[in-house]
């Protein structure tokens, strides 16, 4: 039976009663061995792997690599689940990905017999929150796994790499590859490709004469005490300040508000 669903999260949530069409068939190590090139770097910038099971919404396999590059144990994340890791994601990002980007390869996958599941790449960047609370670029390379029932993929395994140094925007990039043998060797061929800009909201009231030298001092790193005894004003209205300007960006947190304001030419 076919799913019929218009964004990630429903089908994660319908993937447990499609069971057992929707149950990885093969063994986990198997897999990862089939897929996964022997390598020696261990880096931030080395490439994590990850299976993911969309039956169970768990991992069964992420390398150990993670907690370099995403500040989150392995351990961590195979207990706590795809759904704690997705809501990391970028808000607005999200909802691109829940929906458009998401759609765009259910239905590319409704064209596909199932062995030729292999053959495809699928691609996205996006920013995912960390302990830390600043958003790190990343890049998701991955291939559908098949179940018994064609265009209702079992799981996804693929790998996730750091591009933080190497994306200056927010847009998101979508491309779908093909692996095709050229002159005896595999090649990734473009398929389709899909730019996605990532509008943030505007203020909707500008940051105020009165907050503006609060923004600076935070933007050099300053505590709120250093800032008040700066400004001559009390620890208080420094904080109120900041408050008002996390309200006025809908940001979470210091970090994420001077990343706006820095996007917005604000400072």
């Amino acid at each position: 039976m076919q799913l019929k669903v218009s964004t990630y999260e429903q089908y994660l949530e319908l993937a447990p009663g499609a069971a057992p069409a929707l149950q990885l068939r093969e063994d986990v190590k198997s897999i990862i061995e089939r897929f996964q090139e022997p390598r020696s770097i261990v880096s931030r910038f080395a490439p994590v792997t990850y299976l993911l099971d969309y039956a169970t919404g768990k991992y069964l396999f992420i390398e150990e690599t993670c907690f370099n590059l995403l500040g989150y144990t392995a351990a961590y994340l195979l207990q706590a689940g795809h759904g704690e890791y997705i809501r990391k994601w970028h808000p607005e990002e999200f909802e691109l990905l829940n929906g458009e980007i998401f759609g765009d390869n259910y239905h590319f996958l409704k064209t596909l017999p199932l062995e030729r599941y292999a053959d495809f790449i699928f691609s996205y960047n996006c920013r995912m929150l960390n302990p830390k609370g600043e958003y790190v670029k990343i890049l998701q390379r991955y291939s559908y796994i098949p179940s018994n029932c064609m265009g209702n993929p079992s799981g996804a395994i693929g790998i996730i790499l750091d591009i933080s140094h190497f994306k200056n925007d927010d847009s998101i990039v979508h491309t779908i590859e093909e692996s095709v043998r050229h002159n005896g060797e595999l090649v990734n061929q473009l398929v389709y490709k899909k730019i996605h800009p990532v509008y943030t909201v505007n203020i909707s009231r500008p940051i105020s004469k009165k907050e503006l030298p609060v923004l600076k001092g935070m933007a050099e790193g300053m505590s709120s005490k250093q800032i008040a005894d700066r400004l001559q004003l009390s620890i208080n209205t420094v904080n109120n300040h900041r408050k008002s300007m996390l309200n006025k960006t809908g940001c979470k947190n210091s970090t994420e508000l001077l990343n706006y304001v820095v996007r917005q030419g604000v400072i």
